[in-house]
Formats: structure tokens, sequence, C-alpha cells
């Protein structure tokens, strides 16, 4: 591949591994037995677009414009170019969420952004109504694979996320190497 043909193309076509992202409404009733922790209702979709800006915003509207969901996602950008969609549901259906969250990763890699895409993840929060996430568990899309994350925590509840890959042990890809997680 020539430098003007690297330019051209939007990112490298891999296609994302987006079924795996399914096994994580059988997995919920496992985190709620062994952590006591239920589905939020809230997840994203993070990406990366390398280039110009062009890119990155035609990116951004292709995530959020999905066609299912009943309201139009946020799309988030940190300092480090990367974007964040963020997908809610009020009666937090993981299932329905699960879908959104496939359905907006879909759509980017249907228009050449598949291997701009970073990692999908779900909340679990405590039963008592509160929003925040406990726990939240990371999809990495190049890999098909799934790691426990403490977000927002200072420092990170490592038993918490432990606890959490015991229990999901069998139910889900858990990802083997420790350098591969994604710090929330």
């Amino acid at each position: 591949m020539t430098l003007l043909d690297s330019k051209l193309v939007r990112c490298w076509t891999s296609r994302p591994h987006l079924q795996s992202l399914y096994a994580l409404a059988a997995a919920a009733p496992r985190v709620r037995a062994a952590l006591g922790l239920v589905p939020t209702g809230g997840g994203t979709v993070g990406f990366k677009v390398d280039g110009d800006a062009l890119a990155r915003t035609e990116a951004e509207l292709i995530a959020a414009t999905s066609a299912r969901l009943p309201v139009h996602p946020l799309v988030t950008q940190d300092f480090h170019g990367r974007s964040t969609v963020r997908c809610w549901r009020r009666n937090r259906d993981l299932r329905v969420l699960t879908g959104d969250l496939v359905d907006v990763a879909d759509r980017l890699s249907r228009a050449g952004y598949g291997g701009c895409l970073r990692s999908a993840t779900v909340e679990f929060a405590e039963p008592s109504g509160r929003r925040q996430g406990k726990l939240a568990l990371v999809y990495l899309f190049d890999r098909g694979t799934f790691h426990a994350s403490a977000p927002g925590s200072l420092p990170l509840d490592r038993a918490l996320e432990l606890r959490a890959r015991a229990a999901l042990h069998g139910a889900l890809p858990l990802e083997p190497v420790a350098q591969r997680r994604f710090v929330l």
C-alpha cells in the first residue's frame, strides 16, 4: 500500500467482532447474583478516527444517526481525538441496549470505520436506583473479548474487577492479557 492509498483509506477495513456483544444479556444474571449489581441502562461505543476533522465529523454523524434508537445518542470527543457514542435505555433493558450498541458499531463498520472501533461498555450499579456506574463491562472490538473495569473510582477497585471476572468466567470470552484492559 502506498502512502497515497493509506491517506485515502479511512481506517483499516477490519471487521469487528460484533456478535459476542449479545452475550452480555445472558451474563447479567451472574453479575447480579455474584456482585449485587444490575444494568443501569447506559452504554457506550468508543472509536478513534485518525486524520482530518472532516473524517471525524463524518464518523460522528454516522454514529449519531442510528435508525433503531428512539433518541439520538450523545457523541463526545476527548482531547486525544477519541470519540464516544453514549446510548441509554430508561427501562434498563440490556438486550435492547446491546442491540443499540451493535447497531451503532455496525453502521460505523459498514461506512468504512470498522478498524476505528475501540471498545463498547455496559454499566452496572447497585439496584437502589442510582444510575452512576459502579462496574463497567468493556468489550474490545478488535479482540472480541471482555474485561471488567471500575470506572471513576480512584484507586481502582481491583477486588471488584477480579470478583466480576470470576463471576463471568465461562459466560463471556474474557481478555487473557491484562495489558489490553481499558481503564475508564
